[in-house]
C-alpha cells in the first residue's frame, strides 16, 4: 500500500520582494530629492529678493522737500525745508538736501511735501523787496495763517469823516514773511510781517495804520 501523499497549500508570501521594494525606495528617494531641490530654490531666491531690496535701499537719494506750502517768492529759511530718502529716475532735476537753499528764492509754488526742483529756486534778488509790519484783530486775520501764504489786505478808514464806510483793498496777494503771534504788551493784536516790492511799501505802511486792517485769505 503506497504511502497516503499529503500536499501542502502554498501559501503567498506578504512579505515584499526585492523586486517590490525597489521601486517604492525609488519614489521615497525622489520626493527626498524633491524636497531638498525646493529647499535650495526657496533659499536662493530669499537671498536674491533681500538683495535686490538692499539694492533699491542703497540708491535712494536725500533730497530736499517743502515742509509746508509755500508761494512762489518765498525766500526760504530754516524750517522751511525737510529732508526725504527717495528715489528717482533724475536726480539732477531735484536739489539735493546737502545743498543749502536759505536765502534762495521759490520761482514758483509748492505743496507740502514736494520735491524741491532744481529750477523752482533762484538767488534772492538784490534789495527789491520790504518787510512791512502790519497789527491786526486776531478776528480779521484768518485762522491758521502760515508763512508763504499769500493774502489780500483791506482797510476801513476810521475817520468817518471822509464818508467812506466800506473797506479799500490796499494789498492783492501780499506774501506772508511772518504770521505773527499775539502781541506782548497786551493789545491782543497780530504783527503780521508782509513781504512787498518797494513799490508797495507806501501802501503796506497805510495799511498799518489807516484804519481797521481786515486779512483775507488768497486762495487762488
Amino acid at each position: 500500500m503506497s504511502p497516503l501523499l499529503t500536499t501542502r497549500p502554498l501559501v503567498e508570501s506578504t512579505k515584499p520582494t526585492l523586486a517590490t521594494a525597489r521601486p517604492a525606495s525609488r519614489f521615497t528617494k525622489h520626493r527626498r530629492d524633491l524636497r531638498l531641490y525646493l529647499g535650495i530654490a526657496l533659499v536662493l531666491l530669499s537671498m536674491l529678493i533681500g538683495a535686490k531690496l538692499m539694492s533699491s535701499a542703497d540708491s535712494r537719494t536725500e533730497l530736499w522737500t517743502a515742509a509746508s506750502d509755500l508761494s512762489a517768492g518765498t525766500v526760504i529759511q530754516q524750517g522751511d525745508l525737510r529732508p526725504m530718502a527717495v528715489g528717482v529716475d533724475d536726480e539732477s532735476s531735484y536739489v539735493n538736501s546737502a545743498t543749502s537753499l536759505i536765502g534762495k528764492v521759490l520761482r514758483r509754488s509748492v505743496g507740502a511735501g514736494e520735491l524741491i526742483g532744481a529750477a523752482a529756486v533762484a538767488d534772492a534778488p538784490a534789495a527789491k523787496h520790504r518787510l512791512v509790519t502790519i497789527a491786526v484783530d486776531p478776528l480779521h486775520a484768518p485762522p491758521g495763517l502760515a508763512r508763504g501764504e499769500r493774502v489780500d489786505v483791506y482797510v476801513t478808514p476810521s475817520d468817518a469823516a471822509t464818508g467812506v464806510t466800506e473797506p479799500m483793498l490796499v494789498l492783492s496777494g501780499a506774501l506772508v514773511a511772518d504770521p505773527g503771534s499775539p502781541d506782548a504788551s497786551g493789545s491782543g493784536q497780530l504783527g503780521i510781517v508782509v513781504d512787498v516790492p518797494i513799490a508797495e511799501t507806501v501802501k503796506a505802511v497805510q495799511a498799518a495804520r489807516g484804519g481797521q486792517v481786515d486779512v483775507v485769505r488768497d486762495g487762488s
